[in-house]
């Protein structure tokens, strides 16, 4: 603990220093006619536990226990060619971007011991733990081929290009090329909609971790064309199209590591167990691609309508059998691409007083998972050689109805307003039934408690009433370990904000709800030293209410024993 004070008294004098500074820290700009311009955003932030873990997280987790010290970089360079060079050529425009995004977590260095002990089994895997590995095919996977997951490499500490690309336009065209993001759908809080690039689920986007930094660019072709500005009732019309090619680039983001991180999922696998990340191949045929139509109708109305091509967040697991020498009983997680087809509408409503937004999208063909059918056929059958679990792929429509809205509460703030951003968001799969019950590939916390306490391993108890409900079994055999995906979820999500004091104090408080028991708050407070000197704390408070498994689904539901609050210093060169 002397340790941790140390270098935190260290970081506090080396951000005052800072703060005497910040407020001439205004981007730098240099070259010819300051063509070039040097930005960046730099934090440090401390998070500490606030509630004691339940049984089945392993490590356990105490209050007050550090839970992640993250140093964040995300420098960016933006060059405008024409200046720099004085060249007057064919483009209107041609400009660049690099930004370098990365990251070290102190948590392995001056934490709890237990984390670092636990990322050092990970490296003796078949000795005191799993085998977490990835590759490209089930050949890799059973030959124990496969290359090694490093839990620090995904939780410790990550540095790279996050955007590189060229800029060039002529007229109504415009063409970016490079390493970039592309963002369609709505992404308030949780991007359940926003599917065209992968993300970082190692932390839960938009509430462990800021949204816009857990999508992960991809190298991308990305062109755009306006239409017309004008056409009867339609105005501001263009068309933009993408393409991520399959050969260059497949990223599909970190898949979690169980019991090396706080933020592991549980559970934690015995020895014999391998867990293979199947990525996919580098080949044409697993591009991505995509193409948008967007307009203003009556002058009021923003429309968009898309379609595009990509892998889904979260993979498939299907047992793969026991690889060579018998050595591991292996899972497979599976990558598939599914075509999205969407549209959005919003738009002021005087009535409301607000900002309406609305998104409906079609996952068609979404990779989906039944519980016996990928992973208990195999086990029932005592692993046969050649013979592996399977999954489905199914229609899954998600939607989303938003308000935004401004008020004021002069007792409260007599000189700024609140803003108010409301969201019901929902998922309905198409295709099941009372044969096909589908089920998330979260394993059930009674599971895991189960195995904590010396019963059958967690997600091995997969029987055939898992997948088909039409099976006649007494209901207190109607055991599986994987929790149920109900044909129609949803949740509610609501942010409030406003400013105090000119701008330096911003209160916030978001608030989900889900359909299956899970309540999350938490309220934040931003204090602005100076356009480039923030600092915020921050509580996440999660609940669930009913049974150990009420509640426990994807989203936050996963957080119901990991309350924590974050202290972060904020540095931006702006």
């Amino acid at each position: 603990m002397r340790e941790i004070r140390r270098r935190g008294t260290t970081l506090v004098v080396g951000l005052l220093a800072l703060g005497a500074l910040a407020s001439q820290a205004h981007a730098i700009r240099f070259g010819q006619n300051d063509a070039v311009e040097l930005r960046g955003r730099f934090y440090s932030q401390l998070t500490l536990a606030t509630e004691q873990s339940q049984l089945y997280t392993q490590p356990p987790i105490d209050p007050g226990n550090m839970k992640q010290w993250r140093n964040f970089y995300n420098p960016e360079l933006e060059v405008d060619f024409r200046k720099l060079t004085g060249w007057r050529g064919f483009f209107d425009q041609v400009s660049g971007r690099l930004a370098i995004w990365g990251f070290y977590d102190a948590l392995y260095d001056v934490g709890p011991e237990r984390y670092r002990q636990n990322l050092a089994k990970t490296k003796q895997p078949g000795v005191e733990s799993a085998l977490y590995s990835e590759g490209y095919s089930y050949e890799q996977a059973l030959d124990n081929t496969g290359r090694r997951r490093d839990g620090r490499e995904y939780y410790g500490r990550r540095t790279r290009v996050n955007e590189a690309y060229l800029n060039l336009a002529k007229g109504p065209a415009f063409l970016r090329i490079g390493r970039q993001a592309i963002s369609w759908g709505e992404a308030d809080t949780i991007g359940l909609l926003d599917a065209n690039n992968p993300f970082d689920i190692l932390l839960t986007p938009g509430v462990q971790m800021d949204l816009d930094e857990a999508r992960i660019p991809l190298w991308t072709l990305r062109t755009t064309y306006a239409l017309f500005s004008n056409w009867g009732p339609l105005s501001s019309a263009f068309v933009d199209a993408y393409w991520v090619p399959g050969w260059l680039d497949t990223n599909t983001g970190y898949v979690p590591i169980p019991s090396v991180s706080p933020y592991s999922q549980p559970p934690i696998q015995p020895p014999a167990i391998q867990v293979f990340d199947k990525r996919p191949r580098y080949e044409t045929g697993n591009s991505r691609r995509g193409v948008k139509l967007q307009t203003v109708v009556n002058t009021d109305y923003n429309a968009s309508l898309w379609f595009y091509r990509t892998f889904q967040l979260v993979p498939v697991p299907v047992m793969a059998g026991i690889s060579e020498g018998g050595k591991y009983i292996t899972t497979v997680l599976n990558h598939g691409l599914t075509n999205v087809i969407g549209g959005s509408l919003s738009f002021y409503s005087p009535k409301l007083d607000s900002i309406v937004r609305s998104e409906l999208e079609l996952f068609n063909d979404e990779p989906a998972f039944l519980a016996y059918k990928a992973i208990g056929a195999v086990v029932e059958d005592g692993f046969p050689e050649g013979v592996r679990g399977t999954y489905d792929t199914v229609n899954v429509l998600r939607g989303e109805l938003g308000f935004d809205k401004n008020f004021f509460v002069p007792m409260l703030n007599p000189s700024a307003s609140f803003l108010a951003i409301f969201d019901i968001v929902f998922t309905a799969n198409l295709d099941e039934n009372s044969e096909r019950d589908y089920r998330s590939p979260l394993i059930k916390p009674s599971a895991v408690e189960r195995q904590v306490r010396g019963g059958t391993i967690a997600g091995q108890v997969t029987p055939k009433w898992c997948d088909d409900q039409d099976i006649d079994v007494p209901p207190e055999q109607r055991q599986c370990d994987f929790v149920n995906q109900q044909p129609f979820d949803a949740f509610l999500q609501t942010t409030i904000r406003s400013d105090f004091a000119g701008g330096i104090f911003q209160p916030g408080l978001t608030a989900i709800a889900t359909l299956q028991g899970a309540l999350m708050f938490a309220p934040s407070l931003l204090y602005r030293y100076s356009d480039s000197l923030l600092f915020d704390v921050k509580y996440i408070n999660t609940h669930t209410f009913g049974s150990i498994n009420s509640g426990y689904t994807q989203g936050v539901g996963l957080l119901r024993d990991g309350d924590q609050i974050w202290f972060r210093a904020t540095y931006q060169l702006n």
